[in-house]
């Protein structure tokens, strides 16, 4: 099926009536496959999908006639702890595949007399849910926070929300957007959208890095990157394989990485798997650093949990935090491809540790106050 769908991608104008035609044929056949041939595990994912939803009914009862709820997907780590780190209302909720789900949970919004419904990115079926709760009652405000930028849309998934929603937007289903990249809501502000600007922030108690006394060696951390070339893996290990004396701890870890560690000798400790993000931050707290590389990104939560957690973080020039300050100067990266110049950026921070660490608390004071009042103006009625 997948080599059926590149052959006629390279053949076929990806706008023409045909390619949708067949897209639309593709889907239908690849989704009845999957599921005749993962008959018992996708009716264990509906029961899941199923139980969400009166979760998420239950949940809505709590904010009974508040200003707002914030629908967001717990499975979509980055999302879910950015939409933690910003609002109280929130309210789990994963994909929708029934209409009668759909229907109770636009019901559940009505008869909790809610006056705005946040969507913190958009899961499959949650374009119906909009729709629904409009034509339910016309009043109650549709916003949606847009998480990806302008890269994403190279995947179909991405690419297809987006146009559902922005067609929702023209229909007057969705009312506003926000954007957690000043580029982004530049953009969508200059042509003419209602939108909001919004900064992912995290809140961790007991932060602090942990000394472990059984390893001299410098520990350096890379995650979440696993195969995705925008996360630049191989990079950030090369780079650690030049600091004197390093273990990388890489979490997950792929077949690929593995073996790229064995070539370069890279003395490593490792996760094959995704882990929770509660196991994360307690692992990080043995690093002396961690870096996070990558091509593209909006708001990543990752270098903020780091810091968060005591322990200092690289990370790549395409997002805001730290812009123009001193901070910035230390660990901003401006060649994320240039394993030498990062193994640099990694002692240059390492021999200023204390002074970055101190920079960083001052920063996060301001930027804590920042984000409240972006919260605010975005959740007014």
């Amino acid at each position: 099926m997948q080599k059926l769908k590149k052959m006629l991608k390279s053949l076929i104008k990806k706008d023409s009536f045909l390619y949708k035609v067949l897209r639309k044929i593709y889907h239908f056949l690849s989704t009845m496959k999957y599921k005749m041939t993962n008959y018992k595990e996708v009716k264990e994912q509906n029961k899941k999908y199923s139980k969400r939803v009166e979760e998420a009914i239950e949940k809505m009862k709590q904010y009974k006639e508040k200003s707002y709820i914030v629908f967001y997907n717990p499975t979509w780590l980055g999302v879910a702890g950015s939409t933690l780190g910003l609002f109280e209302n929130n309210v789990p909720l994963e994909h929708l595949y029934q209409k009668k789900e759909i229907q109770k949970i636009a019901q559940a919004v009505i008869q909790n007399k809610i006056q705005s419904v946040i969507f913190s990115q958009i899961c499959d079926g949650w374009t119906s849910l909009i729709e629904h709760i409009k034509k339910e009652d016309p009043r109650i405000q549709i916003k949606v926070i847009w998480h990806g930028n302008c890269y994403e849309y190279f995947s179909d998934f991405t690419w297809n929300l987006n146009k559902e929603v922005m067609q929702l937007y023209k229909k007057e289903k969705i009312d506003s957007f926000a954007f957690v990249r000043s580029i982004m809501y530049e953009f969508y502000k200059k042509l003419g959208f209602a939108c909001y600007y919004l900064q992912n922030n995290v809140h961790k108690e007991n932060a602090g890095k942990i000394v472990n006394n059984e390893n001299a060696k410098t520990k350096i951390g890379i995650y979440n990157a696993d195969t995705r070339e925008l996360k630049n893996i191989y990079t950030a290990l090369s780079a650690m394989k030049l600091v004197p004396n390093s273990v990388a701890d890489v979490v997950p870890i792929n077949e690929g990485a593995k073996q790229f560690t064995q070539m370069l000798s890279l003395d490593t400790t490792s996760i094959n798997d995704y882990i929770p993000n509660e196991e994360l931050m307690k692992r990080i707290q043995k690093n002396d650093i961690n870096i996070y590389p990558t091509f593209t990104e909006n708001a990543p939560m990752f270098p903020l949990e780091s810091f968060e957690m005591g322990v200092p973080c690289l990370l790549g020039n395409n997002n805001d935090y730290f812009v123009g300050t001193k901070l910035g100067e230390y660990v901003i990266l401006e060649r994320e491809d240039d394993a030498v110049y990062i193994k640099d950026k990694i002692m240059n921070v390492l021999a200023h540790k204390d002074e970055v660490m101190e920079l960083y608390q001052s920063w996060k004071k301001e930027f804590d106050q920042k984000c409240e009042k972006l919260v605010e103006e975005f959740i007014k009625i």
